[in-house]
């Protein structure tokens, strides 16, 4: 049976006790390497077995990565099969579906995870340990968009368990404030986050973003990857000279790993001033309009179901009330883009003038 993007396939998963044992059976094969990132104020270790995952994984974190001994609240075990010579774990019986979008869930007590047959990916999350396991059978087959954001699922579910909701948007803003750019794919929001790089705007994502409610609204960085599709490289001349997979642009996004070129552009974390719906009207002039809580929950909350796949009821009411939370706006995109950061930093000036 094979799933959609919408609807998980829940599959049976009786290998779960083999998945951190055959971890510690790949990581006798060389020196582990840990490394630390803090995402949204939580310390977060990622183990490697052996360095082969490294370069997939890390760039799109180096932007929160940390050098400390405190404990960490996740731990999260990274191995393949190609770099460790290490046998898989016991992989969910789904039948001969191999096909890259293919997508299977499963969940008992604790624990919960997904199968990707396509890559012969395995992701489990135990939340009564706060560990968590990534497999991947060869890092090479593992395509840009998930290198661009790794271990996707694994932070979903557990930031949500401390107070966290990641959402399918960007965003961009300052220590003083920002704002949270959604909207289905192609609506506009990977080029307004990316044309701010050369602002004043600080970036925080342009794809997934984290979000907070208590004790006010903020939006925390996850990565500090940024994708835009090719046709839209001539309106970003910046990015092209930064893009990690320049030679694949016939059949993939074109992918940059901001923190490395732009490192001082990054920012993990802002207040949200603002919901933002980026719109491409065809006009010369950009401008903000203010538009009703129902429409900035339409464009929020189906494509992020869409996108993490496993988003439920509890992320629906989370987005509810974050759209109840602060103001939102339809950025009417004008056809020179660099009118746009300028535009974003008014509302903003705005905002923060109407507050005080």
């Amino acid at each position: 049976m094979r799933t959609t993007e919408l609807q998980p396939v829940r599959a049976a998963y009786p290998g779960l006790s083999d998945v951190g044992p055959t971890y510690l059976s790949a990581s006798r094969s060389g020196p582990a390497d840990a490394q630390c990132v803090r995402i949204g104020g939580h310390l977060i270790q990622i183990r490697f077995a052996t360095p082969g995952l490294l370069p997939c994984i890390m760039p799109a974190f180096a932007h929160l990565g940390v050098d400390s001994q405190a404990p960490p609240e996740l731990v999260v075990h990274v191995w393949d099969s190609a770099s460790t010579g290490a046998s898989a774990p016991p992989m969910p019986d789904v039948g001969l579906d191999t096909t890259v979008g293919a997508f299977y869930f499963f969940e008992a007590d604790s624990v919960r995870g997904v199968f990707q047959p396509g890559l012969q990916a395995l992701t489990v999350v135990d939340f009564g340990a706060d560990h968590a396991w990534y497999f991947v059978e060869n890092p090479a087959a593992l395509p840009y968009w998930e290198r661009a954001a790794p271990i996707r699922q694994i932070l979903h579910w557990w930031m949500a368990t401390r107070g966290h909701q990641q959402v399918h948007g960007g965003a961009v803003g300052s220590p003083d404030g920002g704002v949270l750019l959604v909207g289905k794919p192609g609506s506009g929001k990977s080029t307004t986050a990316l044309i701010s790089l050369t602002t004043e705007l600080r970036y925080a994502g342009d794809d997934y973003s984290m979000v907070s409610l208590l004790p006010r609204p903020l939006v925390h960085s996850l990565y500090s990857s940024g994708k835009v599709h090719p046709e839209n490289l001539p309106r970003l001349p910046h990015i092209t000279p930064a893009l990690w997979n320049a030679g694949e642009l016939a059949t993939e996004k074109g992918v940059v790993f901001v923190d490395q070129h732009f490192p001082d552009r990054m920012i993990e974390s802002f207040p949200l001033r603002a919901i933002v719906l980026p719109t491409i009207t065809g006009k010369p002039e950009t401008r903000v309009v203010e538009t009703s809580r129902g429409a900035s929950l339409a464009a929020l909350a189906p494509s992020t179901v869409f996108q993490l796949h496993t988003a439920g009821a509890d992320a629906l009411r989370y987005m509810a009330r974050l759209v109840r939370e602060v103001p939102s706006y339809v950025l009417e995109l004008g056809t020179n883009v660099t009118d746009v950061p300028g535009v974003l930093l008014q509302l903003l000036d705005d905002l923060r003038r109407a507050q005080e």
